[in-house]
């Protein structure tokens, strides 16, 4: 079954040629929000798989902390979390201390994304549900753009796409709504999980064979912004800290902390750390994770043992909500198996690409279409791409 399902796909692809210039290719980048590495296999998504062997399988590896919000401003701006600013899904803003409960809006972005480069290098770009995407950075906006409403259905990107593509896009960037919601509320192996993939695979598997074939030498990313992990544990930060003024913000598996005593730095880290928790000062954050640099941070970055996950939570009420979503969660480090997410390349070579890291993926784009940056990104082409 699954060799005929390969033969199938691998027919209406377009015969192997010669790289095409940047002036006849264009790029399409997809997200599927919360998409696992480990959730792509032969059985969850038989169809996209044999078209993946056709092409280049690798696995994403998000930022620090694997949360929505930075992975997709990572994926778009090629740059660190300290450089680009959107160090989770939500931060305290330093400058008055204000929160910003949901950092998706340009207003948040401190470096520049692909889709404003592009425009200014004349590559016609469209860009659907993308984090960040909601107007114009620094007087540039996209030739195509349509913001983020909740309700939309996947099949709407594919046929933004579809049209930006046949209108003449050069580059498009797609946010779907991926595994992401039934991960949180069922767990990342739970049926409702296995039955979203297939679905994936019904939509998807014969919508990209069609354009590959409408569009010769169309190069293809499909990835996401992290994975997901079962969660069987849940710690309470303000518990912990009780009698310790402070405000915590909890991405699942990870918490920034910001103090309203930095003297207390201290004895709120042997409180945490006595929990199990492994916590770091904001200066202290491996530059491995290249965050510390950004005074969005919180005074104290904690990070959980996979597994368990941190609640802000300060009545009954608020715990009952946050529990709701708690089946599967993210926000741990990038190494952590579980959070990495699914990458095929397809239209550019095939074979193994390894774990590449999300700040490398927007460089990528950028040379396959001769885009300028007004500043270097942090992040280097993908080699054999």
């Amino acid at each position: 079954m699954r060799a005929a399902v390969l033969l199938a796909l691998l027919l209406v692809l377009p015969a192997p040629a010669a790289p095409p210039t940047s002036e006849s290719a264009p790029v399409l980048i997809i997200s599927e929000d919360g998409l696992g590495a480990n959730q792509f296999r032969p059985d969850t998504m038989p169809k996209v798989w044999a078209l993946s062997e056709a092409g280049r399988r690798g696995a994403l590896l998000p930022p620090f902390p694997a949360t929505t919000f930075n992975g997709h401003v990572t994926l778009a701006t090629g740059c660190w979390p300290e450089h680009h600013g959107v160090v989770a899904n939500a931060y305290l803003e330093p400058s008055g201390h204000h929160l910003v409960p949901a950092a998706s809006r340009v207003e948040d972005l401190e470096r520049e994304p692909l889709w404003v480069a592009a425009t200014r290098s004349g590559i016609r770009t469209a860009v659907y549900h993308w984090v960040g995407a909601t107007g114009p950075w620094q007087g540039v906006t996209a030739w195509r753009m349509q913001t983020f409403h909740p309700g939309h259905p996947d099949a709407e990107g594919l046929a933004f796409s579809d049209a930006a593509l046949a209108d003449g896009a050069k580059l498009v960037m797609t946010y779907l709504s991926g595994t992401d919601e039934e991960g949180h509320l069922h767990g990342p192996g739970s049926p409702e999980v296995k039955a979203k993939l297939r679905h994936l695979d019904d939509e998807m598997a014969p919508w990209l064979a069609r354009l590959m074939a409408v569009h010769p030498g169309l190069r293809v990313i499909l990835t996401a912004d992290h994975g997901m992990a079962t969660m069987r544990h849940r710690l309470s930060i303000p518990d912990l800290l009780h009698g310790l003024p402070a405000t915590c913000i909890a991405h699942g598996g990870s918490a920034y902390i910001y103090l309203r005593k930095p003297s207390e730095a201290g004895p709120a880290a042997e409180r945490l750390r006595a929990a199990g928790l492994t916590v770091w000062r904001r200066a202290e954050v491996p530059t491995r994770y290249h965050l510390g640099g950004n005074p969005r941070v919180g005074d104290l970055v904690v990070l959980a043992p996979e597994g368990t996950w941190l609640s802000q939570a300060r009545t009954p009420a608020e715990a009952a909500a946050e529990r709701r979503g708690r089946a599967g969660a993210h926000a741990y480090a990038p190494e952590t198996p579980s959070m990495h997410a699914w990458l095929v390349v397809l239209g550019d070579g095939r074979g193994p690409l390894g774990d590449i890291p999300a700040w490398d993926i927007a460089p990528t784009i950028a040379r396959w279409l001769g885009i300028r940056w007004s500043e270097p990104p942090d992040g280097r082409p993908v080699p054999g791409l």
